[in-house]
């Protein structure tokens, strides 16, 4: 089989508790939620009645948060309306889900199993491999200098492509399967998988498998050998599997006819995260010592860079959890604007998708629409919750808060930040310059500002108030039509009109 599969279509695989898969024929469109009646129901707090929607056209499966109150994620970036691909990470509240082809247990190209062999597997050579020492070079009496020399050589340069390679990864599937692939590459290994370990106990996932061409499709890995490796953190290296009377018990390599195996782990300072299994279909003595060394040393650098995007993924939870709770506070001191900034949250990135922006842009637009009216919070609420028509001066101090907002944000000293304030700063600026706090027009003002505008506009309109009832998405976007030049950037308007075509702007404006 080819190693580049046709697409195909695509399964949710819970990572942990019951391992629910969900999968969604064509054509078919399921509400995943914690309400009896949802298509796919999960019975977790987190988990909102209605909490979003998969949708499956072809091999294209979109996932659309109905305004969850813990929000849908892929890829531990919160998402409004995101198509997901095999090998991302798909999480309801805090449930997460490993997106996968359907016929894939695993993020590689090939489908690997753990097999179900209880018997202790002894190995030929079992080391505790110290990072940084190159044992093979202190046994290595018989060997020419330049031999030494070359492998040497391929042993750094190796972990130089890998430690690069790896300071790249930004989620545990793309750093899994680039381990995979480099270590199959270095060692001329036919299968090789990445195992990562589940809590504290022994019990592991799939993270990675990969098969290069020639390879069957599936195999399996002996779970055996890689709950020792990772209960021990030694790492086990057999020159001839299925020969050696020692594997005679380990059914799942014996019946493939595997000749060599190496598994090692995948350790940080003080914990060992799981595993990383290669072995080869053909004769014995296809790996050496050197090998087992080498294959160690980048297990070492995978289970610092796996904790790493951990870590990042835990802090990117909080600081999003952070801006919701910031988002909703100001909501709240608006008696008017219950969940505005959610919403107008999700007019921006999706409007920012249909715009072409990166992942990274959308993510900025939603984070800037959540933060917009951050400087409501200087503004008294005798003005905010005003029952009616405000004076020159209350609507003076109202006009202050994009630039309140944007001084208060200035104090998060990153580059990423910069631009999310230029968001909160421009969003009441207009096309034709009468807006505020700068009356910026046209392409003066900056691209955030101009989608937020839109954005904050849309929703204001469709949501309901004390004093009236909400417009028709059809009358919404009419209004912005007739703004387009004026009021709005023209071509954000023509985005926004083809996405209302498509049936592809309204989100549920009163969703609690």
């Amino acid at each position: 089989m080819s190693i580049i599969d046709p697409p195909m279509p695509l399964a949710l695989t819970l990572q942990s508790g019951d391992r629910r898969r969900i999968e969604v024929a064509d054509g078919q469109r399921l509400i995943v939620g914690r309400a009896p009646d949802c298509d796919v129901r999960l019975d977790d707090q987190s988990v909102s009645r209605q909490h979003c929607a998969l949708e499956r056209t072809g091999e294209a499966l979109m996932v659309t948060d109905l305004d969850s109150v813990n929000g849908t994620f892929v890829n531990e970036c919160a998402v409004t309306t995101a198509r997901l691909a095999s090998g991302d990470t798909f999480r309801v509240g805090e449930l997460r889900f490993a997106c996968r082809g359907a016929r894939d247990v695993s993020s590689g190209r090939h489908r690997a199993t753990l097999g179900g062999d209880d018997s202790t597997i002894e190995a030929v050579v079992s080391r505790t491999i110290v990072p940084g020492q190159l044992g093979w070079l202190e046994r290595a009496d018989t060997e020419t200098a330049r031999t030494l020399l070359e492998r040497a050589e391929r042993h750094l340069t190796t972990l130089h492509a890998v430690a690069d390679m790896l300071a790249r990864a930004r989620d545990v599937p793309s750093l899994a399967e680039a381990t995979v692939e480099a270590v199959l590459d270095v060692t001329g290994a036919d299968r090789g998988a990445l195992l990562t370990r589940r809590g504290d106990g022994v019990e592991v996932d799939m993270a990675a498998a990969l098969a290069p061409g020639g390879a069957d499709e599936d195999f399996t890995v002996s779970r055996t050998l890689v709950t020792d490796v990772i209960a021990t953190g030694v790492s086990i290296f057999a020159h001839d599997a299925s020969a050696d009377a020692r594997f005679r018990e380990g059914a799942s390599v014996i019946a493939q006819r595997v000749r060599s195996v190496m598994c090692v782990p995948l350790r940080t300072t003080d914990a060992i995260l799981g595993a990383l299994y290669v072995d080869s279909l053909s004769g014995p003595g296809r790996f050496t010592d050197a090998d087992l060394e080498l294959v160690a040393a980048v297990g070492n650098q995978a289970g610092i860079a796996l904790h790493r995007v951990r870590l990042m993924g835990d802090l990117e939870r909080l600081f999003l959890d952070t801006v919701r709770a910031i988002a909703a506070t100001v909501d709240a001191k608006d008696g008017y604007t219950h969940r505005h900034s959610e919403r107008v949250g999700a007019f921006a990135r999706r409007i920012g998708a249909a715009l072409g922006l990166s992942a990274d842009e959308q993510q900025a637009a939603e984070l800037s629409a959540l933060l917009h009216d951050v400087g409501k919070i200087a503004v008294p609420d005798s003005i905010l919750n005003k029952p009616g028509r405000l004076d020159s001066g209350e609507f003076d101090a109202i006009r202050q808060h994009p630039a309140l907002g944007a001084k208060i944000l200035s104090n998060i000293r990153s580059p990423a930040a910069a631009e999310v304030v230029l968001g909160v700063k421009y969003h009441h600026e207009r096309w034709d310059g009468k807006g505020y706090p700068e009356g910026l027009a046209g392409e003066a003002i900056p691209r955030l500002g101009r989608l937020l505008c839109v954005a904050d506009f849309l929703d204001a309109l469709t949501s309901s108030r004390s004093y009236r009832e909400p417009l028709s998405m059809d009358e919404a976007v009419r209004l912005v039509e007739e703004g387009a030049g004026t009021h709005f950037d023209p071509r954000i308007v023509e985005v926004v009109t083809a996405l209302h075509a498509r049936g592809e702007l309204a989100i549920d404006a009163d969703a609690s």
